[in-house]
């Protein structure tokens, strides 16, 4: 039988390597934050730069419909123009590039029929979202993904 410190020692280095991994490719970019703090550091940005009528949107919601629900309830009350998404978007991501995520959970699928334009909402500092065309409904429409590929772009404390 292990002692019990022995034991202690190999689940800790587990863990450390586990989160080493976090937002990255080998963990299916799992986050390396809570939800929790996800959504209190996304919130507080959208506090400083979004409008009021987007606060609901700041929030790393990631099951497809709740989400997909969410965004249309907030363009459709008016309340949220889809000219302060990139806002939001930046928000999100934190400033940083996750398009490595977006990618690897397919956002830039042939099948979508929009080619890579989807990956600009995943990386809203560098490319920018100067405007939001017909095509980007597909985009938006996968609302979930950007959230989940954004709250795995927050590197850990």
């Amino acid at each position: 039988m292990l002692p019990a410190i022995l034991i202690l020692s190999l689940v800790s280095c587990a863990l450390a390597q586990t989160e080493s991994k976090c937002g990255t490719v080998e963990s299916d970019f799992s986050p390396c934050v809570t939800r929790e703090r996800g959504d209190s550091l996304f919130k507080h940005c959208c506090q400083q730069y979004a409008p009021a009528g987007c606060q609901e949107l700041c929030q790393y919601e990631t099951d497809e419909l709740t989400a997909r629900n969410l965004l249309l309830k907030s363009v459709k009350s008016g309340k949220c123009d889809l000219k302060h998404m990139s806002t939001v978007l930046y928000c999100a991501s934190q400033n940083q590039d996750n398009r490595k995520c977006c990618e690897h959970l397919n956002l830039s699928d042939q099948k979508l029929g929009v080619g890579n334009r989807c990956l600009r909402f995943c990386d809203p500092a560098g490319e920018g979202i100067s405007s939001i065309a017909r095509t980007d409904v597909t985009c938006l429409f996968n609302w979930n993904v950007l959230m989940y590929c954004h709250h795995s772009g927050i590197k850990a404390e």
